[in-house]
């Protein structure tokens, strides 16, 4: 259906250009006919296989909503955007003043994409780091809105 439609437009232009072109010759009727009459030919030649294959005459692309998804594709757009989250995430853990790795895990389901849990580990040396380790994990269980016992931290050694 594209394709029929870009060949009736580009015939459409072709013609008035060449029409517009020739329009100081003593051919210029001759012309203008023999283009009006490729612009019919190419407007209604496919009509009747449109009839006799039983294509759906909205089928255009433009108005096609029936969108399959390629796995592949959506794996791939996917771990973009958890790398994105995972590097954001990393910069809001140091804003608390913690250095850390943090790393999401999710799904996607159809359009959405579900941060499902987060593994996090905060580096340094601290004192009391249960406190450091319940600090971290509500803090990264409420930016991702995600259950805190989705998340583990761990601390780890520079």
């Amino acid at each position: 259906m594209t394709a029929w439609l870009l060949s009736v437009a580009g015939t459409g232009i072709l013609g008035v250009l060449i029409g517009h072109l020739t329009s100081k010759t003593r051919m210029h009727s001759v012309i203008k006919t023999a283009c009006t009459y490729v612009f019919l030919l190419v407007l209604i030649f496919p009509i009747p296989t449109f009839f006799a294959k039983g294509i759906d005459m909205t089928s255009c692309s433009i108005f096609n909503t029936d969108f399959s998804y390629n796995e592949n594709v959506l794996d791939k757009t996917g771990s973009a955007y958890f790398a994105v989250v995972e590097a954001e995430l990393n910069r809001k853990v140091k804003e608390i003043g913690y250095y850390a790795r943090c790393s999401v895990k999710g799904r996607i389901d159809g359009e959405k994409i579900i941060a499902e849990g987060a593994e996090v580990t905060v580096f340094g040396e601290f004192a009391d780091s249960s406190s450091v380790i319940l600090e971290v994990r509500a803090f990264v269980a409420e930016y991702l809105g995600i259950d805190q016992g989705a998340v583990r931290v761990s601390i780890g050694q520079d």
